[in-house]
Protein backbone atom coordinates (compact mmCIF):
# COMPACT_ATOMS: atom_id res chain seq x y z
CA UNK A 1 0.00 0.00 0.00
CA UNK A 2 1.77 3.24 -1.11
CA UNK A 3 2.04 5.52 2.01
CA UNK A 4 1.35 9.31 1.69
CA UNK A 5 2.14 10.00 5.36
CA UNK A 6 2.82 8.05 8.65
CA UNK A 7 -1.06 7.70 9.30
CA UNK A 8 -2.30 7.96 5.79
CA UNK A 9 -2.35 6.09 2.51
CA UNK A 10 -2.98 6.35 -1.20
CA UNK A 11 -6.18 4.67 -1.11
CA UNK A 12 -7.73 6.85 1.54
CA UNK A 13 -7.21 9.78 -0.19
CA UNK A 14 -8.65 7.80 -3.44
CA UNK A 15 -11.73 9.13 -5.45
CA UNK A 16 -14.64 7.01 -4.09
CA UNK A 17 -15.73 6.01 -7.50
CA UNK A 18 -13.06 4.04 -8.29
CA UNK A 19 -11.66 5.69 -11.32
CA UNK A 20 -7.84 6.14 -9.56
CA UNK A 21 -7.55 9.79 -10.63
CA UNK A 22 -5.56 10.07 -7.39
CA UNK A 23 -2.52 8.15 -8.74
CA UNK A 24 -1.68 10.91 -10.87
CA UNK A 25 -1.90 13.64 -7.89
CA UNK A 26 -0.09 11.62 -5.21
CA UNK A 27 2.99 15.44 -4.42
CA UNK A 28 -0.50 17.35 -4.08
CA UNK A 29 -2.13 14.43 -1.74
CA UNK A 30 0.80 14.00 0.41
CA UNK A 31 1.17 17.45 1.13
CA UNK A 32 -2.72 17.55 2.15
CA UNK A 33 -1.99 14.36 4.18
CA UNK A 34 0.94 16.38 5.84
CA UNK A 35 -1.27 19.02 6.78
CA UNK A 36 -3.33 16.75 8.22
CA UNK A 37 -0.54 14.96 10.44
CA UNK A 38 0.13 18.68 11.66
CA UNK A 39 -3.34 18.57 13.02
CA UNK A 40 -3.19 14.74 14.55
CA UNK A 41 -0.29 15.32 16.31
CA UNK A 42 -1.48 18.39 17.57
CA UNK A 43 -4.55 16.76 18.92
CA UNK A 44 -2.63 14.12 20.54
CA UNK A 45 -0.40 16.98 22.44
CA UNK A 46 -2.91 18.78 23.89
CA UNK A 47 -3.67 17.55 27.39
CA UNK A 48 -6.98 19.65 27.84
CA UNK A 49 -8.41 16.98 25.33
CA UNK A 50 -7.08 13.94 26.89
CA UNK A 51 -10.38 13.35 28.73
CA UNK A 52 -11.83 12.55 25.16
CA UNK A 53 -9.92 9.39 25.05
CA UNK A 54 -10.70 5.89 27.01
CA UNK A 55 -7.85 6.80 29.99
CA UNK A 56 -4.98 4.47 28.25
CA UNK A 57 -2.17 6.17 28.25
CA UNK A 58 -1.18 5.10 24.84
CA UNK A 59 -4.29 6.07 23.23
CA UNK A 60 -4.54 8.91 20.51
CA UNK A 61 -6.57 10.92 18.80
CA UNK A 62 -7.62 9.11 15.68
CA UNK A 63 -8.29 11.11 11.92
CA UNK A 64 -10.18 9.74 8.99
CA UNK A 65 -10.96 11.66 5.52
CA UNK A 66 -13.83 10.64 4.69
CA UNK A 67 -13.97 12.51 1.11
CA UNK A 68 -10.51 13.79 -0.54
CA UNK A 69 -10.08 13.15 -3.93
CA UNK A 70 -12.95 13.39 -6.44
CA UNK A 71 -12.96 13.39 -10.41
CA UNK A 72 -15.42 15.99 -12.04
CA UNK A 73 -18.04 12.88 -12.28
CA UNK A 74 -17.94 11.99 -8.21
CA UNK A 75 -17.95 15.36 -7.06
CA UNK A 76 -21.52 16.24 -9.36
CA UNK A 77 -23.17 12.98 -8.12
CA UNK A 78 -21.83 13.65 -4.41
CA UNK A 79 -23.80 17.26 -4.41
CA UNK A 80 -20.34 19.19 -5.15
CA UNK A 81 -19.85 22.21 -6.22
CA UNK A 82 -17.81 23.07 -9.85
CA UNK A 83 -15.12 24.35 -8.16
CA UNK A 84 -14.83 22.17 -5.21
CA UNK A 85 -11.50 21.97 -3.34
CA UNK A 86 -11.77 18.00 -3.63
CA UNK A 87 -11.83 18.34 -7.57
CA UNK A 88 -7.86 17.31 -8.57
CA UNK A 89 -7.67 21.17 -10.17
CA UNK A 90 -7.15 21.91 -6.44
CA UNK A 91 -6.59 18.60 -4.74
CA UNK A 92 -6.34 20.59 -0.90
CA UNK A 93 -9.41 19.18 0.57
CA UNK A 94 -10.39 16.74 2.98
CA UNK A 95 -13.39 16.14 4.65
CA UNK A 96 -12.01 14.44 8.38
CA UNK A 97 -13.91 12.55 10.81
CA UNK A 98 -12.50 11.59 14.63
CA UNK A 99 -14.27 8.82 16.55
CA UNK A 100 -12.68 10.27 19.65
CA UNK A 101 -14.08 14.14 19.36
CA UNK A 102 -17.38 15.88 18.44
CA UNK A 103 -17.22 17.65 15.28
CA UNK A 104 -17.47 20.50 17.02
CA UNK A 105 -13.78 20.39 19.06
CA UNK A 106 -12.27 18.71 15.69
CA UNK A 107 -13.54 21.98 13.67
CA UNK A 108 -12.08 24.63 16.64
CA UNK A 109 -8.46 22.84 16.23
CA UNK A 110 -8.58 22.75 13.10
CA UNK A 111 -8.07 26.30 12.47
CA UNK A 112 -5.19 26.23 14.04
CA UNK A 113 -3.99 23.95 10.99
CA UNK A 114 -5.81 24.99 7.78
CA UNK A 115 -6.57 28.36 6.22
CA UNK A 116 -10.31 26.82 5.60
CA UNK A 117 -12.29 25.25 7.96
CA UNK A 118 -16.15 24.06 7.83
CA UNK A 119 -18.32 22.52 10.20
CA UNK A 120 -21.75 20.45 8.91
CA UNK A 121 -24.10 20.76 11.54
CA UNK A 122 -25.94 17.60 12.20
CA UNK A 123 -22.67 15.61 10.65
CA UNK A 124 -20.01 14.36 12.16
CA UNK A 125 -17.13 15.82 10.06
CA UNK A 126 -15.55 18.78 9.20
CA UNK A 127 -14.14 19.99 5.91
CA UNK A 128 -10.36 21.46 5.42
CA UNK A 129 -8.33 23.10 2.70
CA UNK A 130 -5.16 24.83 1.99
CA UNK A 131 -6.72 27.05 -0.13
CA UNK A 132 -4.30 30.37 0.00
CA UNK A 133 -6.92 33.57 0.89
CA UNK A 134 -5.66 37.48 -0.03
CA UNK A 135 -6.20 38.11 3.74
CA UNK A 136 -3.94 35.80 4.99
CA UNK A 137 -6.90 35.19 7.40
CA UNK A 138 -8.09 31.71 8.84
CA UNK A 139 -11.89 31.40 7.00
CA UNK A 140 -14.35 28.87 9.17
CA UNK A 141 -17.89 28.71 9.14
CA UNK A 142 -20.80 26.20 10.23
CA UNK A 143 -23.20 25.05 7.22
CA UNK A 144 -26.54 22.94 6.95
CA UNK A 145 -25.29 20.45 4.26
CA UNK A 146 -26.87 23.01 1.47
CA UNK A 147 -26.85 26.47 3.08
CA UNK A 148 -24.04 28.57 4.99
CA UNK A 149 -25.97 29.20 8.26
CA UNK A 150 -23.15 30.95 10.60
CA UNK A 151 -20.55 32.67 8.24
CA UNK A 152 -17.27 33.96 10.78
CA UNK A 153 -14.05 34.89 10.72
CA UNK A 154 -10.82 34.14 12.57
CA UNK A 155 -7.73 35.70 13.25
Amino acid sequence: MHQVSEHFTLFEARCRCGCGIEKRYVPEITAQAQAIEALRAGLNGDPGLRHHLDGSPSAEFRLFGLSWVRCPAHNLAEGGVPDSRHLPIHCDATDLTSPELPAKILYEKAKLYFPTVILYRGRNFIHVDRRTWADNKVHAWIKKPSQTVLPQEAA
